[in-house]
């Protein structure tokens, strides 16, 4: 899965960052079968762990919890009352004292994901857990950029060209790692060569023109953040 399967991760942040900053009924509700079916990434998923563990149990197992104990555990470390808080109706020292609470729940709902890493990593190689644990760690000082400044950032999020933009991630995603061609999947990080690494660029080139046409260039600073610490396991620079 390689980069593909990164972008997907990433996307998935940017998703929840933005919707733990606008209003819940800004961000529409998927079934799970939109969640976890749709995209072609869990469709390779499924496989993917189908042939890793020789049948589907894992897989559904991680569906499962997905669908019902992460949003849990979510909700159980962020105050869903204060996210709808309409903020354009708040004095701004009042603002930044929500998005403040606000950081330090999301900060906190960060352990939501450790059970995921471990029903997802039976079905990862070893080239994609080491994605896996780039991004999970990467994650804190994604959410320390957001957070900066009373979450200067963050409370960009709730413009409406960001959650419009939100809505395109999935789309964009789709659009900028099929580019991708199937060998680099398949290829270990340290064997990359020029090809490789141009086509790597190419695909940051495409989310940077498609960020820049739905006019939410925050968002670039989480893909590029994530982006080069992926980079560092290859030799592309």
């Amino acid at each position: 899965m390689k980069f593909r399967y990164s972008g997907v991760v990433i996307g998935g942040f940017l998703l929840l960052v933005t919707a733990c900053s606008a209003l819940p009924k800004d961000v529409p509700e998927a079934t799970d079968a939109e969640t976890l079916d749709g995209p072609p990434f869990l469709a390779d998923l499924r496989y993917q762990c189908r042939n890793t563990t020789g049948d589907d149990r894992t897989f559904n197992e991680l569906k499962e919890h997905i669908s019902t104990d992460l949003p849990k555990c979510f909700m159980a470390h962020v105050n869903m009352e204060q996210l709808k808080t309409d903020t354009s109706k708040l004095k701004e020292e009042d603002k930044k004292k929500l998005f403040e609470k606000i950081c330090e729940q999301i900060n906190e709902s960060v352990t939501c994901l450790t059970p995921v890493k471990a029903k997802l990593t039976p079905c990862l190689d070893e080239e994609d857990v080491k994605i896996m644990e780039q991004v999970v760690a990467t994650i804190p000082e994604a959410l320390n950029m957001a957070c900066t400044n009373s979450g200067a950032l963050l409370q960009k999020f709730t413009e409406q060209a960001y959650r419009s933009c939100a809505m395109e991630l999935p789309p964009m995603i789709e659009e900028c790692t099929s580019e991708l061609p199937d060998s680099i999947e398949s290829l270990p990080f340290s064997q990359y060569s020029d090809k490789q690494c141009e086509e790597i660029y190419s695909m940051r080139d495409c989310f940077s023109r498609r960020i820049a046409e739905c006019g939410a260039t925050g968002y670039m600073d989480f893909f590029i953040l994530f982006y080069r610490k992926l980079l560092a396991l290859t030799p592309c620079k």
